[in-house]
């Protein structure tokens, strides 16, 4: 995305750039069965795809209604993840997925997984529910959504499960009205649904088809034998709605060109004539395009479809994958300097000598570069590059895929070369110091370096977990760090504003953390508001090995 130095003379335009994300969505009515004996490589698109295959989508979003919750199956979710995370996460990890955030509403399921190279650029994780069963008594209708930040762009993700049976319309309007009325998050300017730049509606909405004393049972199924889906889909309760402009007017769907998803009799792909068939399953979405000066935020869905060699459901599952895309273009301001902004991002100015000053478009991170190295010397070192700018702006290694940068120097080079420098404080990352050893049954003290502007929250914990771990949710030990916001009052000025500045910070845990002899473990850092709060991971250490202490011999041993 960086270009090399040229020759020529310098460019007196910014071109657009690019950022795309992948995002895989399922949503499935599975009428409390458990996942046993099934596959669910095709249900995700991964059949005959290896595991070392590199073009997969970013994300998993599954969002599942009718789970069991049988009064033995609450008291194990509460020590473990449910048994259909735990079937989607053994698929995911083999390549390399991470479980970021599940959130359960009694039969409502909702799990995002990600690939384990974008963890720390997602950040204000948060989760909301709405019941609207028994006029929002009962739980098992209604939605549950988790919102996030990815790379600096905001998305939420719904899923909900509406009033049942034909006659319902109203209550199905009104259940939705109710959702996007009383789902409220915490994060600034992002407190509703349709506040965030990038929706994503999904689940068993219930809609059914018009005509219910014209069109029986059998004369849908006829007219799904005879491919009739176009003029059938005129009759779908949900698209007559959204024309009227009476609900999710502020979505978009690509209408499905599959057969209806519901009912089907359990264990085959019979329509159980006893209720008529209606698209029940759908996935929707929306974008607020102009969210941003100067970046343009769009969405392309490249796929959707049912999947009906799944059976162990009266429901059909569904699937859809989106490609998010973000386009900024740099423009002149009032004085004639060159600028671009980004989704969430505040762009600055460098003033160089005998330079005119322009501005940064964003680099995406990239594993394979970040810890990389090369011999040359650049005119500005990376380390000269953070110790004279680290006060006002954050750089970021790397892009995600596909990058033409090398090193850290490189990259500062090119941002030199440029001029190109913005600001993004919502990234900043603690970094661990190595650690040499972890001895197990003592105190083990760890240091970690807080960035200059880094915002820590009131509840910042850092969890241990095992290396390659598969879920934010397994870490084995924990323990609060203790921010400057708790010491204030006992701080004079010049204390307060050297705890604002970049800082080691030293945490020593307790003796009383037993971690198993044999394995590698790994140290996250959490920002995070508190229970239900606003949480983001913003650090992780290298691996590393633990090792009991040898006894001391006692007298008798010694010769």
């Amino acid at each position: 995305m960086f270009g090399r130095k040229s020759s020529k003379r310098r460019r007196k335009s910014y071109p657009v750039k690019q950022d795309h994300r992948a995002i895989y969505i399922v949503t499935w009515n599975v009428s409390t069965k458990f996942p046993e004996n099934i596959s669910l490589n095709k249900l995700l698109g991964l059949e005959n795809r290896p595991e070392q295959d590199t073009d997969l989508p970013d994300f998993f979003v599954v969002g599942l209604q009718e789970v069991n919750v049988q009064p033995q199956n609450t008291l194990y979710n509460l020590f473990k993840d449910d048994l259909w995370t735990q079937k989607f996460k053994e698929v995911l990890k083999e390549r390399d997925y991470v479980v970021i955030k599940t959130e359960q509403m009694q039969g409502l399921l909702l799990s995002v997984f990600a690939r384990r190279k974008h963890l720390l650029h997602l950040r204000q994780v948060e989760t909301e529910y709405t019941r609207t069963g028994l006029a929002g008594i009962w739980g098992n209708k209604g939605a549950v959504s988790i919102r996030l930040n990815v790379y600096g762009s905001s998305i939420c993700l719904v899923n909900a499960h509406l009033a049942a049976h034909d006659h319902m319309l109203e209550e199905r309007i009104n259940d939705y009205e109710r959702i996007v009325q009383e789902q409220k998050f915490h994060v600034k300017a992002k407190e509703t649904i349709f506040d965030h730049d990038y929706v994503f509606w999904f689940g068993d909405l219930n809609f059914r088809l018009t005509g219910e004393a014209t069109t029986s049972a059998d004369e849908i199924r006829a007219m799904v034998a005879r491919d009739e889906l176009k003029q059938l889909i005129e009759k779908d309760q949900l698209l007559l709605v959204r024309r009227e402009g009476r609900a999710f007017v502020q979505l978009q769907e690509r209408l499905p060109q599959f057969p209806p998803t519901f009912k089907f009799e359990h264990g085959s792909n019979d329509y159980d004539m006893k209720r008529r068939p209606a698209w029940t399953d759908r996935i929707l979405y929306a974008v607020n395009e102009n969210n941003y000066r100067n970046v343009r935020l769009t969405v392309e869905q490249t796929s959707y479809k049912s999947h009906p060699s799944y059976s162990i459901s009266d429901h059909k599952p569904v699937t859809s994958e989106f490609t998010l895309k973000c386009s900024v273009e740099a423009s002149r301001d009032q004085n004639g300097n060159l600028y671009a902004t980004t989704a969430s991002r505040k762009l600055k100015t460098i003033r160089r000598k005998k330079r005119r000053p322009v501005a940064l478009h964003s680099a995406r991170m990239a594993d394979a570069t970040r810890d990389a190295r090369v011999n040359r010397k650049p005119q500005y070192s990376g380390e000269h590059f953070r110790n004279q700018h680290n006060n006002r702006l954050s750089y970021k290694l790397a892009m995600a895929n596909n990058t033409d940068v090398h090193s850290f120097d490189d990259l500062v080079t090119d941002l030199l070369d440029y001029g190109q420098v913005y600001e993004d404080t919502t990234e900043r990352i603690i970094s661990f110091k190595p650690i040499e050893l972890w001895l197990v049954g003592e105190p083990n003290t760890i240091e970690y370096v807080i960035p200059n502007g880094f915002d820590e929250g009131n509840a910042d914990w850092i969890g241990i977990y095992r290396e390659n771990f598969t879920s934010l949710s397994e870490y084995l030990a924990y323990e609060y760090t203790e921010t400057y916001k708790d010491k204030q009052h006992q701080l004079n000025e010049q204390q307060l504003q050297h705890m604002q500045n970049t800082r080691t910070v030293m945490l020593t845990f307790s003796e009383n953390v037993s971690l198993p002899l044999g394995t590698r473990y790994q140290l996250l850092y959490f920002q995070s508001t508190g229970t239900r709060g606003v949480t983001g991971l913003v650090g992780i250490s290298d691996a590393f090995a633990v090792e009991k202490r040898c006894p001391s011999p006692s007298f008798d041993e010694i010769d």
